[in-house]
């Protein structure tokens, strides 16, 4: 296998080659902890563009499409999910189209003797990029590694992800006919789209008066594309980068071409790694997505999901009527907070659909505050239902997050750490959410200890 910092230079030179840019003071490293690194060697002023990629040379579903379609003699229309398959008649999603033109890049390299199709343009892309060995999301985990997620939700997206490209994977092998499109392939290439796919907004020139083309395109569904060059950067949460799509100058071009390029709107000293930016993440989507995580992590949360199958009329009606959803993801973030509209379901499941404020109102004074009096009663009872199984939930993830694995046979040091660091993540929130649930409760007990000691007009 040969030096990942010499395959990312050929690429660079590719990406230069092509009308592209790379900043003559960025240097490529290869860092103990980030891996395959962007250093300064120079300080670096403040609106330097680091990296610009060309337009053209994006890969994206347009041009896989058009290039699946010439290589294996089929029109678009055929690339559908054949009969038999559990998608029956639908269209190849964005993923599975670009896996596809990254995978017949190795079917053809693997045929010295065909002709080299002039539609495979990614060859020096393909090759910059680790190699299967070299990849760490939970996809690429043994079975003894995949024991440290036990208890987690996190093992469960793992499964359904691997049903999910496991499927797209053997469509793309019937309708294409390449049996050379393994499992392996799909499996690196997918991870390759979850870990460096930009928006195809980026793709849009900018209006007039405009700094980047993401201001103009919100209303637009945007795809998943891969970017040359710009995925090099390793990525980093709050860092002053703007990406910015315009027509830039060439030294090949006699005009401007559009480009997506990274851009810093502050200084970096001499030796400093250069990140890219990137948004609000929890640890279980970089490790899903990206193969790492944040200690800490600021933007962890704990995913909630109840029980909402075969629910009774009543509650189901009344859910509807409230605009709830007992199928929704519920997320608790690291200050442990309770989001108000899982409370709101859970009493409702818990009241049978009851409205909590049903009572009949009585014109005698006494008969209504009678009334009252129960009602309020009756709102702290479930309250301290509520409260009573969400702790029971609680509890219950936090058990099995401290009762997994701690990994036996062959582990990998880094996945024990990442997987590690997840799992504590996830336990402290439910700390905190739990203690939040106890002060909660002792607010109630103290409110019904006070003023639930008996019905006024009935004393």
């Amino acid at each position: 296998m040969s030096d990942p910092v010499a395959r990312t230079e050929d690429l660079i030179e590719w990406l230069r080659a092509k009308g592209g840019h790379f900043h003559p003071s960025a240097e490529l490293r290869k860092d103990d902890t980030t891996g395959m690194s962007v250093f300064s060697k120079a300080p670096l002023g403040a609106n330097e563009k680091y990296v610009s990629c060309p337009f053209d040379l994006a890969v994206t579903c347009e041009l896989a499409t058009k290039a699946i379609c010439e290589i294996a003699k089929l029109e678009e229309k055929d690339l559908v999910w054949p009969a038999g398959t559990a998608k029956e008649g639908e269209e190849w999603s964005e993923r599975m189209r670009i896996c596809a033109y990254l995978g017949l890049h190795w079917v053809y390299e693997d045929k010295p003797n065909e002709e080299w199709p002039s539609t495979l343009a990614h060859q020096k892309y393909l090759a910059s990029l680790p190699p299967p060995e070299e990849l760490t999301t939970p996809l690429y985990y043994n079975e003894q590694e995949l024991s440290l997620l036990q208890g987690t939700n996190l093992l469960g997206a793992v499964q359904d992800r691997k049903k999910e490209w496991s499927a797209e994977s053997e469509v793309l092998r019937t309708v294409l006919k390449e049996e050379g499109l393994t499992w392996d392939r799909y499996l690196a290439t997918a991870t390759y789209m979850s870990s460096r796919a930009f928006p195809s907004k980026l793709l849009e020139l900018p209006k007039d008066g405009e700094v980047s083309a993401q201001a103009s395109s919100q209303d637009r569904v945007s795809k998943p594309i891969l970017l040359p060059g710009v995925d090099i950067f390793n990525h980093a949460r709050g860092q002053p980068i703007v990406w910015l799509s315009a027509l830039t100058a060439s030294p090949i071009f006699s005009d401007p071409i559009p480009s997506i390029s990274l851009v810093s709107t502050k200084e970096s000293p001499a030796d400093t790694q250069l990140f890219n930016n990137y948004g609000a993440k929890p640890n279980d989507e970089l490790l899903l997505g990206y193969g790492f995580v944040l200690d800490p992590n600021p933007d962890d949360v704990v995913n909630l999901r109840l029980g909402s199958a075969s629910l009774p009329p009543a509650v189901t009606e009344k859910l509807k009527e409230k605009g709830l959803d007992a199928a929704e993801r519920f997320e608790v973030k690291r200050d442990g907070v309770i989001p108000k509209s899982l409370l709101e379901v859970m009493r409702v499941m818990l009241s049978g659909g009851e409205d909590e404020h049903d009572h009949d109102c009585e014109e005698e004074h006494g008969e209504d505050e009678h009334a009252m009096y129960e009602q309020e009663a009756k709102e702290m009872e479930l309250e301290m239902d509520v409260l009573g199984m969400l702790g029971g939930m609680l509890d219950d993830k936090l058990e099995k997050l401290e009762e997994s694995e701690a990994g036996v046979g062959k582990v990998r040091a880094d996945v024990v750490k990442a997987c590690a660091v997840y799992k504590q993540g996830q336990i402290d929130i439910l700390n905190t959410a739990m203690d939040k649930i106890s002060e909660r409760i002792e607010r109630i007990e103290g409110l019904m200890d006070e003023g639930m000691g008996g019905c006024p007009c009935c004393s």
